[in-house]
């Protein structure tokens, strides 16, 4: 064999692998593509918010929930209605000071306490 039919072949050989592996990768980029378009399509049609759905009914537990405890005006009828009667002729020092000779230490309250619920009951 000469040498130009030696190098005719070691060209020959390597155009070979290069083909091989030009066919591998096509064959590996239809794949992606084919993986790519498959999710894209699942993303537009099944979007992330349906995953996540749910269809228990809304709680009333939670949708009331407020952290910390309940303010004691609140959970108190009694005091709440002895501050109602008292809240539109007395300011909320003379409230306070009412509410301290009638009512338990346990179950008193102050003024910033009685203007914070007359605030939020009066919206």
């Amino acid at each position: 064999m000469t040498q130009p039919d030696a190098a005719l072949d070691a060209a020959r050989l390597h155009l070979k692998e290069t083909d091989e592996l030009l066919q591998a990768a096509r064959a590996a980029h239809s794949r992606a593509r084919a993986a790519f378009e498959r999710a894209v399509k699942q993303v537009v049609e099944d979007p992330v918010d349906a995953v996540f759905n749910c269809d228990a009914p809304p709680s009333d537990h939670r949708r009331n929930h407020r952290p910390g405890r309940p303010a004691k005006i609140d959970s108190d009828r009694e005091l709440q209605a002895f501050i109602r009667a008292r809240i539109d002729r007395l300011t909320f020092v003379e409230i306070a000071e009412e509410v301290a000779e009638t009512f338990p230490p346990e179950r008193r309250v102050g003024k910033s306490a009685i203007h914070a619920w007359w605030q939020r009951i009066r919206k």
